[in-house]
């Protein structure tokens, strides 16, 4: 049940529809009284408005979204007492797509990497550490792939807000060091981009069990499995990269969206798989959530 309506006016903005309504809050598209520019006004549910975890999370997403710049990131344009305005991204997600299609051709998924990937570049390039990549988070749009949901995101110096031991983010995309109790960090980002890209190419994600727990287990102890065979072989190997076990062993952002455009440009010969590991340190630049 929504605690906001249609035609309620938040700050400069009207609201026209809800998006999403869940315990952690509310999304509405709305738009603006003088300009009609349409934005996403996102509001701490109301159980959550006087939490003070929530509202520094609040916080935090709006400053960790004013740091980074790029077309692949949704813009936050205002800061609210109880919510946020962001840009309003017009298309359907990740998710949403594989619903009705189940997998993506190998061009499509090639492109939504590099452009997820560069949009990951800049926030990784500003400190900011997405944290929560998945299929939900991820908007098909006419200008490309758009990252969204930036609120279990992470800066340079942000204090911990969840309890010791608890993992913030959605067990099919969470990297194997996260689940052993790392901090985290870029490599993080790009597993979970490749846990996108392999259920765009499979039509499921690389490790699924009967609870979130074991799937998080499979992610450590269990192999990548095998793509289909109809996937060519670069794309292939690009994918398996970014889930290698050993964060080390992944292409930053920087590269694996440099990869999958070389995959896209029929005139640029591909790097092979020895190439496709994460470069070293000196070139390195620092929703809804679900726990278990």
């Amino acid at each position: 049940m929504t605690t906001h309506h249609p035609g309620d006016v938040v700050g400069d903005h009207v609201l026209l529809s809800p998006v999403h309504v869940g315990g952690m809050g509310e999304v509405w598209h709305a738009a603006g009284r003088g300009d009609r520019q349409e934005v996403a006004v996102k509001f701490l549910g109301e159980a959550l408005g006087e939490n003070g975890v929530a509202r520094e999370r609040l916080a935090r997403e709006a400053r960790n979204l004013a740091a980074v710049e790029s077309r692949h990131v949704a813009r936050m344009i205002a800061l609210g007492p109880d919510h946020l305005v962001l840009e309003w991204i017009e298309g359907e997600s990740l998710a949403e797509a594989l619903l009705h299609r189940s997998t993506l051709p190998p061009a499509e998924v090639a492109r939504l990497v590099g452009e997820c990937a560069d949009g990951l570049a800049a926030a990784h390039l500003a400190g900011v550490v997405h944290r929560d990549v998945k299929p939900s988070n991820i908007v098909l749009s006419e200008r490309g792939a758009v990252l969204a949901d930036f609120g279990i995101s992470q800066g340079l110096g942000d204090d911990r807000l969840t309890d010791p031991g608890r993992v913030m983010g959605t067990a099919e995309y969470l990297a194997p060091e996260r689940i052993r109790g790392a901090a985290a960090s870029p490599p993080a980002d790009v597993y979970a981009l490749g846990a996108c890209a392999f259920e765009a190419l499979a039509g499921r994600p690389p490790f699924r069990a009967e609870t979130p727990l074991r799937t998080a287990i499979a992610h450590v102890e269990e192999p990548v499995p095998s793509l289909p065979d109809g996937v060519p072989a670069f794309l292939r190997d690009l994918v398996t990269a970014m889930l290698a076990k050993d964060p080390a062993a992944r292409p930053s952002a920087l590269r694996a969206g440099a990869a999958a455009r070389e995959l896209l440009d029929p005139n640029t010969a591909p790097d092979g798989p020895d190439t496709l590991g994460r470069e070293s340190s000196r070139s390195q630049h620092s929703s809804e959530e679900d726990q278990w």
